[in-house]
């Protein structure tokens, strides 16, 4: 799936980027045509409305193709660089009655030349292997006009047209055209490795997240088959014995009740986990008491402390107001509270501390526990992450509480942290928003 996304979208970034380049090359060949061609379309209508000719007298040596061995040339200036514009005049009915030089145009070209092939406008002719931009002149009510006897009978010209070669500047677009293909060739290699870059750093988020998925599907498999795996087992040793009293086999039936609370809890973790995924889970914000949810908490945790000869203080601020989920917050409370007492040992201390500076609650569950080691530090909020895999096991724990508590507190938009040293103890710190 991930080679198959990666290949649509080097294939989508890599045709995205080949348009930008070919509408780019095409911009600045155009752009570089339309300024050459538009200085010349501007001198030869120029030059045309400023030509007058009048009495050349010819003689022709086909009465066909007439031609003057007198040449009719102007010269004009584009840019920088002076150019020659030959003066072409036709009869009414199309027949050339003047020509630049002898022999320059042969019966073929005179025929691609005749004024009804072209409109108002400039245009662009190939004649042999050169190019020559053509433009018909001015109306025939405003145009010069050329007297010249041809075989003893008077011709009157009366369509100008105007040619000037053009060889240079076609040579010299041919070669940008050229220049961009080559560009554009390796403008497009260069497209398809920056798609192909640009698909696998879109991938990196998209691959983490599927990595992430397999590994949580791996691990709650493994999580919900070790408890189904003791109550097959402690439920096949019942029924062994059907003849046994509840009393002789109160190990197998208790050991069965304590896996179905563990894995009604881990079920219920993976599910609150699952649907906070999909923002599926929405708070139920509104004004509670911080202290009462703390002193709640406490009072419920004093008894278990108690068992393991641990001391439990509590230091409350009250009044302390804030808007949130006074479930959420109960929930994490609790997480905490429950991991302080699980790896807290006999006659360690457990310091609950809750209190409001400005606009901030801060929550402080502290103890004088086994402590966590550096290496395991960064890692302790992954889901299903355990740094001592045995005892938390022996203790009950999922590996779910610390992913679902830091859920809790972004989600009201503040911030975890935990401090710990081994053989010293642990700090968790929680800050909330009061607003």
């Amino acid at each position: 799936m991930i080679k198959r996304t990666r290949m649509q979208l080097t294939i989508r970034n890599a045709v995205v980027l080949s348009i930008i380049l070919i509408s780019l090359n095409a911009f600045v060949f155009f752009v570089m045509k339309d300024m050459l061609f538009s200085q010349i379309d501007k001198s030869l209508t120029g030059v045309s409305n400023k030509l007058t000719v009048a009495g050349v007298s010819a003689r022709t040596t086909s009465p066909a193709l007439p031609s003057l061995q007198a040449k009719q040339t102007v010269i004009f200036q584009v840019g920088q660089m002076n150019r020659p514009v030959f003066q072409l005049f036709w009869t009414e009915d199309n027949k050339p009655i003047q020509l630049p030089a002898s022999g320059m145009f042969g019966e073929k070209d005179l025929n691609r030349l005749q004024p009804d092939n072209f409109g108002e406008h400039p245009e662009t002719v190939k004649l042999g292997d050169q190019y020559y931009r053509v433009f018909n002149g001015s109306d025939e009510s405003s145009a010069p006009v050329l007297y010249s006897r041809v075989n003893g009978q008077l011709q009157v010209g009366i369509k100008q047209q105007l040619l000037t070669n053009i060889s240079a500047e076609v040579s010299m677009l041919r070669r940008l055209q050229m220049i961009l293909l080559l560009g554009g060739f390796i403008g497009l290699l260069v497209a398809v490795a920056a798609g192909y870059y640009l698909a696998n750093r879109a991938l990196i988020p998209i691959r983490n997240s599927m990595e992430k998925q397999q590994q949580f599907v791996s691990d709650a498999s493994h999580e919900l088959r070790t408890p189904l795996s003791v109550i097959q087992a402690h439920a096949e040793l019942l029924l062994r014995h059907p003849d046994h009293t509840i009393e002789q086999d109160s190990k197998h039936i208790s050991m069965v009740l304590q896996e179905t609370r563990r894995l009604g809890k881990l079920v219920s973790g993976l599910l609150t986990l699952a649907r906070s995924d999909s923002n599926q889970l929405e708070l139920d914000r509104k004004l509670i008491h911080m202290e009462r949810i703390v002193q709640d908490g406490i009072s419920k945790m004093t008894m278990l402390a108690e068992v393991k000869d641990i001391i439990l203080r509590g230091e409350v601020e009250s009044p302390i107001l804030l808007q949130a989920d006074e479930e959420r917050l109960h929930q994490l409370l609790m997480v905490l509270m429950d991991n302080a007492v699980k790896y807290t040992p006999e006659g360690g201390v457990i310091r609950v501390a809750c209190h409001k500076l400005a606009h901030t609650v801060y929550l402080e569950v502290e103890d004088t526990g086994v402590g966590i080691p550096p290496e395991h530090l960064p890692h302790i909020f992954d889901r299903f992450y355990r740094g001592d895999k045995a005892r938390t096991r022996q203790e009950g724990g999922t590996g779910l509480g610390l992913a679902i508590a830091k859920w809790i507190v972004e989600r009201h938009g503040g911030k975890i942290r935990i401090e710990s040293k081994p053989a010293v103890g642990t700090r968790v710190l929680v800050t909330l928003p009061a607003g």
